[in-house]
């Protein structure tokens, strides 16, 4: 039998030398003073304290890491943000309440919402109709959805998206809590910008209730490492820890929790120079790019914030996903995902200013060698995110006989699972939604393109609810 064969990969991965434009954010440049880190690997001895009982050692630290977001509580959590969004979903909403839920949120809070049998009343974010994703949820659309259902218990919002665009959260905030509805923020992607004032402002800052954020996407935390914030009156505090303690593991990783820490101390002491020389790049290449220009990068709206730590570069020519390729094969830049017509470059802690000109130099490159363009293919997603519900979305889960059948053959019936492009991980179609033709030539396409799709076998086959056609 072969022996450490994960670490073999992972070493060769590590040997290939790629500049790193993908999570983690600390670029495999971490380290501690002690670098026989099995010495550290402990369990909830006498001196170590309990992460779900904290008294002792835990407990200061989380006061310490709620003091530097200027939160009133913090929960480290090693289940990832997922555990986090799962935990805030069920401790805001009991059995058979409702939640608005934006479509283009992770598919973490569907699973929250299946977890906790919550009602889900989703509606549409605005779109970038050069790219095809959601980028915004304003405040007029979140008053008129409070006005038609003025029973749910809050809201859940996706600030910073993966691509870097973000909401006015501090007034949807102000919104939901004059009628007494909490805020959870999804800030997954956005750990970093309490660090830095060129950066679109923080949830916290910003009044969210419950706000969780990826201290490991960003900042140089290990992967799986994250945080949750609670703050105001509006929470059960206690009734989100519980739901902390069922979802993540009984021995949690002391080097996750860690990680946790020496990030946010890495942040503090210099994530304001490290993210402001990101941002000030970023306006500099802005400026550079010709009209021509087949690759450039993306211009959010006029006024409007944006994450400059996400380099989202438009592919005009509609091969975004070759372009990634090419910048892996001919100059060894591995980026974090692409698109049809697009390529995320993410940047973090641990970029410097050297690798943000060796990304573009290569841009560059390619730009000489492509045919001048103009505005990049459209290509529109939205009829992909209704959701048209046939059962809620619990019930498909666990109480509905399911059957596989190839993706072509689905129209007209009821998904039984998730069926999710990955990344970004927001899903197409939930349990006990409608597949339907558009759905299917849209996943199909992003297949041809390249793209994985979860919940499509290696056959082409989803799984469907069984005598469901409508």
């Amino acid at each position: 039998m072969k022996k450490r064969l994960l670490y073999t990969r992972l070493q060769e991965l590590s040997d290939r030398g790629a500049l790193r434009f993908h999570m983690p954010g600390h670029k495999g440049k971490i380290c501690f003073d002690n670098e026989n880190w099995a010495t550290l690997d402990t369990t909830e001895v006498p001196g170590a304290d309990n992460l779900h009982d904290p008294s002792d050692i835990l407990l200061r630290v989380q006061e310490k890491l709620a003091e530097a977001y200027g939160s009133e509580e913090a929960c480290i959590l090693v289940g990832g943000s997922t555990a986090g969004i799962q935990s805030a979903v069920m401790g805001v909403c009991r059995e058979g309440d409702s939640l608005l839920v934006p479509l283009n949120c992770h598919r973490s809070v569907y699973a929250g919402l299946a977890l906790g049998r919550v009602k889900g009343i989703y509606f549409e974010p605005e779109y970038d109709t050069r790219l095809g994703f959601g980028k915004c949820i304003t405040p007029e659309q979140v008053e008129k959805k409070l006005t038609e259902h003025p029973e749910v218990k809050g809201m859940i919002l996706v600030n910073p998206t993966y691509y870097g665009t973000v909401s006015d959260v501090a007034a949807i905030a102000e919104l939901l809590h004059k009628r007494g509805k909490v805020l959870i923020v999804d800030e997954a992607h956005g750990a970093h910008l309490k660090f830095c004032a060129a950066l679109p402002p923080d949830a916290v800052t910003c009044g969210a209730d419950i706000v969780i954020q990826s201290t490991h996407k960003l900042l140089g935390a290990f992967t799986q490492s994250s945080l949750l914030h609670m703050q105001g009156p509006l929470v059960e505090r206690r009734r989100v820890k519980k739901f902390l303690a069922m979802l993540q593991s009984s021995s949690p990783s002391y080097l996750l929790m860690m990680s946790v820490e020496n990030a946010v101390d890495e942040a503090c002491e210099k994530g304001e120079a490290v993210f402001q020389a990101i941002a000030e790049r970023w306006d500099y290449y802005q400026k550079q790019a010709g009209a021509g220009d087949c690759i450039v990068l993306y211009t959010p709206g006029e006024g409007q914030l944006y994450d400059k730590s996400k380099w989202l570069l438009m592919v005009k020519d509609g091969r975004g996903t070759a372009a990634e390729r090419r910048l892996l094969a001919e100059f060894n830049i591995q980026c974090e995902m692409s698109g049809f017509n697009y390529v995320l470059a993410m940047t973090g802690i641990g970029t410097t200013v050297d690798e943000l000109d060796r990304l573009m130099a290569a841009v560059a490159d390619m730009n000489r060698e492509c045919p001048e363009a103009t505005e990049p293919p459209k290509v529109e997603f939205v009829s992909l995110w209704k959701h048209e519900e046939k059962y809620p979305l619990w019930q498909a889960l666990y109480n509905m006989e399911t059957g596989r059948m190839p993706l072509e053959d689905a129209v007209g019936r009821a998904a039984a699972g998730f069926v999710i492009p990955y990344p970004p991980g927001i899903p197409v179609l939930l349990p006990g939604s409608l597949v339907t033709e558009e759905t299917v030539a849209e996943l199909l396409r992003r297949q041809r393109n390249g793209e994985a799709v979860v919940g499509i076998d290696s056959e082409g086959m989803i799984e469907v609810i069984l005598n469901s056609s409508f």
